[in-house]
């Protein structure tokens, strides 16, 4: 598995801000405050961190950012609006026929990691992470993020992954295994899922073999077709035997105006049930036809927030040939359409405030709309309510009447009760038949469940048989971290370096027999910071395989270092030999596994063993120098 940024961008109103990626080592320098941490910041916003800080420059100037990368070799482009947190995100997929993105997308939301449609959801499939639950919570791509970006206020942190904070560290040792494929944590979760996956698969099983033992006791297992067939014909006969028993009832009863009366009255409350019935299958059609008008409302509105974002700037689109002829068309001016030369326009006050006042007449709509729905849920309980007393009535005449036809002759008893009972056995085998068919049909639903927890079932077993043979001893694993963690301080030039490793009871590291956060210097927590990041993924490169996504952000790695020609004598770690070793060895190791991984580092300093062609960025603050002057190029705050 792999993620690989291509560029990052911010959508401004006049222009875009734009930075492009490469393999291996991405260096940014510059001095502070010209917008080089907000770049890593932003690329950890736009995989779904919940918010960004108040960048003041960004916000006069940017409305949106935007992510190109790639997840396992498909591109995609993640757009999110960078002050409304709340709203969810847009990704586009890359179409490579016409080599630009879609310009339709998809919405992901970022706040429910465990939803369907959530943005960590999107990237933890797309990146082939295993679905699992770590100590009962669902894991996240974020949770594995957390390796691959130190911000500049924590790359001397001494809680550097939460581990001194319960409710946020538990699943940090899990995370680890993950990430080094030894799934141990995955595998005994999987190892329940099948339990559990059998248990339910036996319970369904033993229930369908119920059923269909019923079927067959009540001779009812036929085809659905046969079922109706029966039933038709059924219905047919028992409607002959009603008109027989109508016939001898009033043949036979003496004359009584309260009879008449009665039935007269039975037959006008049915006909008020059918009616109730009709109106309450219209409410519920109109309802659904409501439900669906408030999504559409409420996917406008929000459009609308985007366009508002926006500023209603129209994107231009660009060709860099001639649809035509396929000539290089010269590159025009940004407000310029590059086809026809005219003039892109965007909206004036009036049409922002037009479209605001859109917005707020929809948000008036779907307000009205949800009291309209629950009017109408209210008209269709009033409706089920009147339906029940008609029921009722129902029932009081049909004892009245009862009551009155024991007046019958008794020449005519024996035939009704025949009839009546003739009738009754053809209830009996309609109702059957209905039984029949509604018991089927659920066999055919439970054969689909069991089908598709097989299924299931199997895919657990096929993970856990890879797992098995794929996953390695940990105890392995962390003494091979260990060893590359301390040879990396070695590299790094750290004072006084004895007994560095990573403990494999906490998968925390240790330097000097000491854990990382008892050592005493920042800059000494800087280096390990680093040092235990680098080795992560270091080892991750060299596993037959591995969950980490070969990206790595550093910030500030000259935090609390001797990064200039002057050196400290109270504090052994600001001396410039240890900074000039660690940029070394970032160097080599980029060259090392350039083609396989992307190192991001930020320093306001750096070293002549740093490449011209890895600083993919350089600020210089004040535009003397021939440089950028920040990010945000055009607004010196």
């Amino acid at each position: 598995m792999r993620l690989k940024f291509n560029k990052l961008s911010l959508v401004g109103d006049d222009k875009n801000y734009e930075v492009e990626f490469k393999d291996g080592l991405n260096f940014i320098t510059g001095p502070i405050s010209t917008g080089k941490s907000t770049i890593l910041e932003l690329i950890d916003y736009c995989l779904g961190k919940k918010r960004h800080k108040n960048y003041e420059e960004v916000r006069l100037r940017c409305k949106y950012v935007s992510l190109d990368l790639y997840l396992n070799n498909e591109r995609f482009l993640i757009e999110r609006p960078l002050f409304s947190f709340d709203l969810p995100v847009k990704i586009h997929e890359w179409n490579q026929q016409k080599m630009s993105f879609n310009d339709e997308f998809n919405f992901f939301i970022v706040t429910m990691p465990k939803e369907e449609n959530s943005l960590a959801g999107f990237l933890q499939e797309k990146l082939e992470i295993p679905e699992m639950k770590l100590s009962g919570q669902t894991f996240s791509f974020r949770d594995l993020f957390k390796y691959c970006y130190i911000s500049q206020p924590n790359i001397d942190s001494e809680n550097i992954l939460d581990e001194k904070h319960y409710t946020k560290a538990f699943k940090r040792k899990p995370t680890l295994e993950i990430i080094l494929n030894s799934l141990n944590q995955l595998l005994n979760e999987l190892k329940n899922d099948k339990k559990e996956q059998s248990q339910l698969i036996n319970e369904l099983l033993d229930r369908k073999e119920a059923i269909v033992k019923f079927l067959r006791d009540v001779e009812l297992f036929s085809t659905k077709s046969q079922n109706e067939e029966r039933k038709a014909s059924l219905i047919i006969k028992r409607t002959e035997y009603l008109s027989q028993l109508m016939e001898v009832k009033n043949n036979g009863k003496l004359k009584n105006d309260n009879t008449k009366s009665l039935e007269f009255q039975l037959f006008k409350l049915k006909n008020k049930i059918e009616s109730l019935n009709e109106e309450e299958e219209e409410i519920r059609k109109y309802i659904t036809k409501l439900n669906l008008l408030q999504n559409q409302y409420s996917n406008e509105i929000i459009k609308l927030d985007y366009l508002i974002l926006s500023n209603g700037k129209l994107q231009s689109i660009e060709f860099s040939s001639c649809p035509s002829c396929n000539s290089e068309i010269d590159k025009k001016e940004h407000n310029n359409c590059d086809l026809c030369g005219n003039t892109l326009t965007e909206y004036n006050e009036e049409e922002e405030k037009a479209i605001k006042l859109e917005r707020k007449r929809l948000n008036m709509r779907l307000n009205s709309l949800k009291d309209f729905i629950e009017e109408q849920k209210e008209l269709l309980y009033q409706k089920s309510k009147l339906k029940d007393k008609r029921k009722r009535q129902i029932q009081e005449v049909e004892e009245k009447i009862n009551t009155i036809q024991k007046q019958y002759i008794s020449p005519f008893i024996e035939k009704i009760e025949l009839l009546n009972r003739n009738i009754g056995e053809l209830d009996k085998k309609i109702e059957n038949l209905e039984l029949s068919s509604n018991v089927q049909e659920e066999l055919t639903i439970l054969a689909d469940d069991i089908q598709k927890k097989e299924n299931k079932l199997k895919d657990i077993r096929e993970q856990i048989s890879e797992i098995e043979n794929d996953s390695t001893d940990f105890s392995n694993i962390i003494s091979r971290l260990s060893k590359k963690f301390s040879n990396i301080l070695k590299s790094f030039q750290f004072p006084k370096l004895n007994n560095a490793y990573i403990s494999d009871k906490n998968y925390l590291p240790y330097v000097r027999g000491t854990k990382y956060d008892e050592i005493g210097s920042l800059g000494a927590v800087t280096l390990v910071n680093i040092a235990y990041f680098l080795s992560i993924l270091e080892l991750s490169l060299e596993l037959k395989k591995s969950y980490h996504p070969k990206v790595l952000l550093l910030d500030t790695v000259g935090k609390n270092l001797g990064t200039r020609d002057v050196e400290d004598a109270n504090d052994e770690f600001k001396d410039t030999k240890i900074f000039k070793a660690v940029i070394k060895y970032l160097v080599g190791f980029s060259e090392k596994y350039k083609s396989k991984m992307q190192l991001f580092v930020i320093n306001n300093d750096y070293t002549e063993d740093i490449n011209e062609s890895d600083i993919i960025v350089k600020f210089d603050g004040d535009g003397t120098k021939g440089y950028q002057y920040g990010l945000i190029d055009d607004v010196i705050t």
